[in-house]
């Protein structure tokens, strides 16, 4: 009886294992990374953003096969003078020369400190869902924050095309946010390359790892086992 019980516990491991191809498995698809803050000496900069200057600075891209947007990366530096650089982040569309179509995400009102040298702004989405080969344009507006007091400063830039999917951007339009959106900004391919930017991106489809559903298969699987022992002991009680 008991070669009996182990050849049906390996025969129902092995069945699951095969059904589920894990025999034979790729491991999981990395994320990806949008990064070019590599080339990036971490102080190297583009000026002059937030009010009452140039209140918008952003970065286009384009979406591949992962096309989940979990969060997205600048660096600002204030000037401090009088006031922070108050913003928001937000991600649209983007056709070419301005923004495009509702807003995908906004944050919440963002301020720099006035801590010395580049501040990192990380912005986590929720996970919005964007379409492959679509471009957008991922920015930081002062726009809805103008409040009479300057609050100036600095993005981090390469100064160099390290990313070919999208460049840096720029637009000069004050405290009227709705301009993004109805004229072609003053800057989309200026050739100034990128921003100092991070976007991490992940594929819509979720699969659960295969040792991970094999585990739990095989607890089932010996736990069957372990009953039909028990009530085989029972009956021979």
């Amino acid at each position: 009886m008991k070669t009996l019980l182990t050849k049906i516990t390996i025969a129902t491991v092995a069945g699951a294992a095969l059904s589920l191809g894990v025999m034979d498995v790729n491991p999981a698809q990395a994320d990806t990374v949008i990064d070019t803050t590599p080339s990036w000496d971490g102080t190297s900069e583009i000026t002059i953003f937030g009010e009452p200057d140039t209140a918008t600075y952003g970065q286009t891209f384009t979406v591949g096969s992962d096309n989940i947007l979990n969060d997205f990366t600048f660096f600002l530096n204030d000037f401090s003078d009088p006031d922070a650089i108050d913003f928001a982040a937000y991600v649209m569309a983007w056709d070419g020369t301005k923004a495009t179509g509702s807003i995908l995400y906004q944050s919440g009102p963002q301020s720099t400190t006035g801590a010395s040298g580049m501040e990192q702004f990380t912005f986590n989405t929720g996970g919005i869902s964007l379409t492959s080969g679509q471009k957008y344009v991922a920015f930081l507006s002062a726009s809805n924050f103008f409040d009479g007091i300057d609050g100036l400063g600095s993005m981090g830039l390469p100064f160099s095309d390290v990313y070919a999917g999208g460049d840096f951007v720029y637009y000069n339009n004050g405290s009227d946010f709705s301009a993004l959106t109805t004229n072609g900004w003053d800057c989309t391919e200026c050739g100034f390359g990128d921003a100092a930017f991070k976007a991490t991106f992940t594929s819509a489809q979720s699969v659960p790892e295969p040792a991970s559903v094999l585990g739990l298969l095989t607890v089932s699987a010996l736990g069957t086992a372990a009953k039909f022992k028990g009530n085989k002991k029972e009956k021979a009680e």
